[in-house]
Order: structure tokens, then C-alpha cells, then sequence
């Protein structure tokens, strides 16, 4: 939110940090108290937006979000060092932790150790979507649209597909007709 641009390395830096220490899900999470609560470089709503986007997309979110928000920050170079700091060290960590487990005839304790690991990324993925319930309270339509959609994927288990292409063009159509009166 700086008029400087974030500098390239730092990017790299931040991605790598957040592709080295953080595994198990919720990586959006981390993504999210990376660029925008620590190092405040885009608004939580910027996020909120390239991440809805980024779900959207095929492919991994978190790819798609790490490379949409270096993009947003520095463009190609800044969507390309993002993308290759948050790969470089799992990349490492993937070969090798394979090669350990090739190794090990007994891994309960490193499957215990991922477990705690993975319910700790829920907690940050629960934190994100606490943020932004709160964040719509303001807007009752976009609640209601949340509600809906969740109501629609989590409890009737219909396909998310179909149920967002419904979804996005009432939600456009809305925002739309909100920006003409006010």
C-alpha cells in the first residue's frame, strides 16, 4: 500500500519464507499475514479479490494466488520470483522427505507430526474465513451470497462449479446496480 515498489528480492524472500515454513494447507493463510497484516503490501480487500479470482482459475490456489499477487506488486518479474520462492525449498523438501520415508519402515511419528501440522493450517484458513464474514457484515447481500453458497457446496453437496457460475453474475449484477445509486 506503499507508492514504492516492493522490491524484488523482497518478494522472493517473503515467498520463500512462507513456502519453507508453512506445509499441510492453509497456506493462504500465511499468504494472507504475509502481504497484508506484516508487511502491509496490499488491502484486504485487493486480497479478498485475487484470491476469489485464484480459486476460480484451475490449478492450486495458493500457485495461482503467489503469482497473481506478485504480478499485482511487480508484474511478470514479480508473478515469476514469487512463483519460484514458494516452490524452491517444498520442491527440496518433497524429494527428500520421500527419500527419508524410502528409509523408514515405521512412520508413525513424522504422520503425527504432518497431522499437527495440517490442523494448525486449518486454524489459519478458519482465521481468514472469520475475516472475511466480518468484513461482509457490512454488505447483508454479500453475507446472504456467502451463506448461500456455503449452504449450497458444504450442506446440499451440490458441485461448486455450477453453484459459482450461478453465484459470480448475481453478485456482479448486484455490485453493479449498488455503484449506480450510490
Amino acid at each position: 500500500m506503499s507508492d514504492q515498489p516492493v522490491p524484488l528480492i523482497r518478494l522472493f524472500a517473503t515467498c520463500l519464507a512462507i513456502g519453507a515454513f508453512s506445509f499441510g494447507g492453509g497456506l493462504s493463510g500465511w499468504i494472507y499475514r504475509e502481504f497484508v497484516e506484516k508487511k502491509r503490501w496490499i488491502s484486504d480487500e485487493d486480497f479478498a479479490s485475487t484470491m476469489a479470482i485464484c480459486q476460480i482459475l484451475p490449478g492450486a490456489n495458493v500457485i495461482n494466488l503467489v503469482i497473481c499477487l506478485g504480478e499485482l506488486l511487480r508484474g511478470a518479474k514479480g508473478a515469476f520470483v514469487c512463483f519460484l520462492g514458494f516452490l524452491l525449498v517444498p520442491l527440496f523438501a518433497v524429494v527428500a522427505l520421500s527419500a527419508l520415508i524410502d528409509q523408514v519402515s515405521d512412520a508413525t511419528q513424522l504422520e503425527a507430526g504432518l497431522a499437527g501440522v495440517a490442523f494448525a493450517a486449518i486454524g489459519l484458513l478458519l482465521l481468514i474465513c472469520w475475516k472475511g464474514v466480518a468484513r461482509a457484515r457490512r454488505k447483508p447481500f454479500q453475507l446472504l451470497i456467502m451463506a448461500a453458497i456455503a449452504i449450497a457446496v458444504g450442506l446440499l453437496r451440490l458441485p461448486l462449479s455450477p453453484v459459482v457460475l450461478v453465484a459470480v453474475p448475481i453478485s456482479i449484477l448486484a455490485a453493479i446496480r449498488k455503484s449506480q445509486r450510490g
